[in-house]
């Protein structure tokens, strides 16, 4: 097929979405919003308010009766402070993530245990990653990096302390995992309050989707991940469990139920889970469901308590 959709005037935008049943009363409104948040962008929010098409696989674009532009805008909106919350707890995960490793492998194998490939499980993985390092440091304008290249000579890369700065989530995960040491694991480990190595290593790399959909300010509402998270037989009573209905293990529900036991080993007086439940208030159980959450998820203990 040949794609030959002309382009629409945000006016004629609104129209379009006036004739396929949408409700509201003051055109110029809904035209700021097509302007500044784009028909395409919001198009994913409006899905769920569209009639069923006969066949089950195309899209109808008719909406339901009484839909308004509102209930749209307005879950927009929700998805926007879900990812803005989100994002908050992975930066501090991110961060003491960051300062763990780097603290436990530095005070076990010395200031530049990056550098040491005889500390690394797979050594062709770890070239590959110090590859990566070597190439972004060499061209970073980083204060700190800077200062050590005109400042030192060997070796040739920061301290691990250092360099760990510059790692990405999915990057550092990669380290972690190559990590030969079991006692820097395990006291990472115990730290996030994870109970074996291996969960813990899968919620980190789990977790790096989640953190990129939030920065590059994509919809994390209803979203399907590819990868669901390890299972934690301590939280089955509130974990969904491989193979739920609906595939709900690989909706967002999961990921911020393990958020919330990183942040609270992080910091046990976090106020980030009272303000996640706040912002789930705000939308109905459909859309909750729509995350993978339980119907009865604000019975559970993990969330009452």
């Amino acid at each position: 097929m040949i794609y030959d959709k002309p382009p629409l005037s945000f006016a004629d935008q609104a129209q379009r979405l006036r004739e396929r049943g949408l409700s509201f009363d003051d055109p110029a409104h809904v035209e700021h919003y097509l302007s500044h948040i784009g028909y395409y962008r919001l198009s994913a929010y409006w899905l769920p308010f569209e009639l069923p098409s006969s066949d089950g696989i195309t899209r109808c674009h008719q909406f339901q009766v009484g839909t308004t532009f509102e209930q749209i805008l307005q879950l927009y909106i929700f998805d926007r402070k879900l990812r803005l919350l989100a994002m908050e707890a992975i930066e501090r995960i991110e961060v003491a993530l960051r300062t763990r490793w780097a603290g436990s492998m530095s005070l076990r194998h010395g200031s530049h245990a990056h550098m040491k490939h005889e500390l690394f499980k797979c050594p062709w993985n770890h070239a590959r990653d110090l590859g990566k390092m070597v190439n972004e440091l060499h061209e970073s304008k980083e204060t700190f990096i800077v200062h050590y290249r005109d400042r030192y000579t060997e070796p040739f890369l920061p301290p691990i302390w250092a360099v760990v700065e510059t790692l990405t989530l999915g990057a550092l995960s990669r380290w972690l995992k190559n990590t030969k040491d079991m006692v820097v694991k395990k006291e990472i480990m115990r730290s996030f309050g994870m109970p074996t190595v291996e969960i813990m290593e899968g919620v980190f790399h789990a977790l790096t989707p989640i953190r990129n959909v939030c920065a590059h300010h994509s919809r994390l509402w209803n979203r399907r991940f590819a990868m669901s998270l390890p299972y934690i037989q301590r939280m089955r009573h509130t974990m969904q469990p491989p193979n739920a209905p609906n595939h709900a293990e690989h909706h967002l529900y999961n990921y911020l139920s393990l958020i919330n036991v990183l942040m609270k080993a992080i910091n046990p007086g976090s106020s980030w889970k009272t303000r996640l439940i706040e912002l789930l208030n705000t939308i109905n159980p459909a859309q909750q469901q729509a995350m993978g959450f339980p119907t009865d998820w604000k019975t559970r203990p993990f969330w009452a308590e």
